[in-house]
């Protein structure tokens, strides 16, 4: 039962200690805005302006024509090529964005005419970026048609971020920076590029990510209180249990001991500590039945005296020590009346003796040793109770002797 405990208690600790430190680390990711931005990672912005202007364009033309979006950092808009096509059947519309220019290119593609040769030409493969207009069923060779090029300022993408201040010296500052753009184009339709984009929306797009990691640090929040209450509440009835079994012992125990100590080693104390008070009061059950018989020999040996007393005041001294009953005072009385001051009554060698027999034998058989014992002397005088004593405690030490060598033999 005891090692049941113990195993309880280590699952219920952990279970406290694994919650505190998911909740005292989420709440730090949380609350510190440097390590919660570093969780959430870098803003994407010219992704998500890219997301908007291909979902635009998608929607103009009715999903009609493919319109994909692709990450590029090494490519520069400016050296792709040109062709002019005329009358293209199908047009391909790429949006590709670099975080680290923080540009923006529109490459609108023209299926490569019969007979024309694929220089400056470019595959456009199905599973190319996201397309969020007409699916490519297969792998499509085409040539670009126009370019447009755009590099957003610093100071209005930097609007975008989840941190930012929003106010009207911010947009003044946005509005004053420079836009850079670049278009090359032979045959680009005049309105393909109006396109505009919600400043709101798309300031929630860039912190979409920010705001996911947010929810998921106060889910593991309310998860982890969860998990320390928990723990705590089942470390605490785990508590009470324990001690409820240590009461038997008489062995109380705090809830900081509880968590201190190796529950078998309080245990174990307990036990050693219920047993020795067990001893401690043996001994002083049989210390009393001895004492309480000697005091009876003495009441009574005082009593007999009394009657040969022929002085009056004497008799009237002794008889009031009776009535008080104090054992000490009887038996200096009785040493006073028998001229032995300064030496041990019989009844004290008679006690002292009986004392020997304590360890061999229970309480029933002491208490019948002590009565045997005073009932010799009071009849046969100290010597024969003193004989039937010393008898008494050579045959209990040579049955107590037998008894461990029986109890040896059994345990071998």
């Amino acid at each position: 039962m005891v090692a049941d405990y113990q195993k309880q208690k280590k699952v219920f600790i952990s279970i406290f200690l694994t919650g505190m430190s998911v909740l005292i680390l989420s709440v730090c990711l949380r609350t510190i805005a440097p390590l919660n931005d570093a969780i959430s990672g870098k803003p994407q912005y010219m992704r998500w302006i890219a997301d908007r202007v291909a979902r635009s364009i998608a929607a103009r033309y009715a999903n009609e024509a493919a319109v994909i979006v692709t990450s590029d950092e090494k490519t520069d808009c400016r050296r792709i090529t040109d062709t002019s096509v005329p009358n293209p059947d199908d047009l391909y519309y790429i949006v590709s964005y670099a975080e680290s220019t923080h540009s923006l290119c529109f490459v609108t593609y023209a299926n490569l005419p019969k007979g024309w040769g694929q220089a400056n030409s470019a595959v456009l493969h199905p599973n190319l970026g996201r397309n969020y207009g007409q699916k490519l069923n297969a792998p499509v060779r085409a040539v670009a048609v126009s370019q447009f090029q755009i590099i957003y300022p610093l100071a209005y993408l930097s609007l975008l971020h989840w941190r930012a201040k929003i106010d009207s010296s911010s947009f003044r500052r946005a509005a004053n920076a420079k836009f850079q753009h670049w278009l090359s184009s032979s045959s680009q339709p005049s309105d393909s590029l109006d396109v505009e984009i919600d400043f709101a929306s798309l300031r929630a797009d860039v912190g979409r990510r920010h705001s996911l990691v947010n929810q998921v640090l106060i889910a593991s929040i309310f998860g982890s209180i969860l998990l320390v209450a928990f723990g705590g509440y089942r470390a605490s009835s785990s508590h009470r249990q324990f001690a409820a079994f240590l009461a038997r012992y008489h062995y109380p125990v705090s809830f900081a001991a509880y968590l201190r100590h190796d529950l078998s080693v309080l245990a174990n104390r307990a036990r050693q500590a219920y047993q020795d008070e067990q001893k401690r009061a043996v001994e002083q059950a049989r210390a009393a039945i001895i004492a309480n018989r000697s005091k009876e020999a003495i009441r009574e040996r005082l009593e007999s005296i009394v009657t040969t007393l022929s002085e009056e005041p004497k008799r009237a001294l002794v008889r009031e020590a009776l009535a008080r009953d104090n054992v000490d005072e009887m038996r200096g009385l009785i040493q006073q009346t028998e001229g032995q001051v300064g030496q041990r009554s019989s009844e004290e060698k008679l006690t002292f003796l009986l004392d020997s027999l304590k360890q061999y034998c229970t309480d029933e058989e002491l208490d019948q040793f002590c009565t045997q014992a005073f009932e010799i002397l009071a009849a046969s005088g100290f010597r024969d109770a003193r004989t039937f004593v010393v008898s008494s405690h050579d045959q209990l030490h040579a049955r107590f002797k037998e008894l461990q060598e029986q109890r040896m033999t059994e345990t071998e």
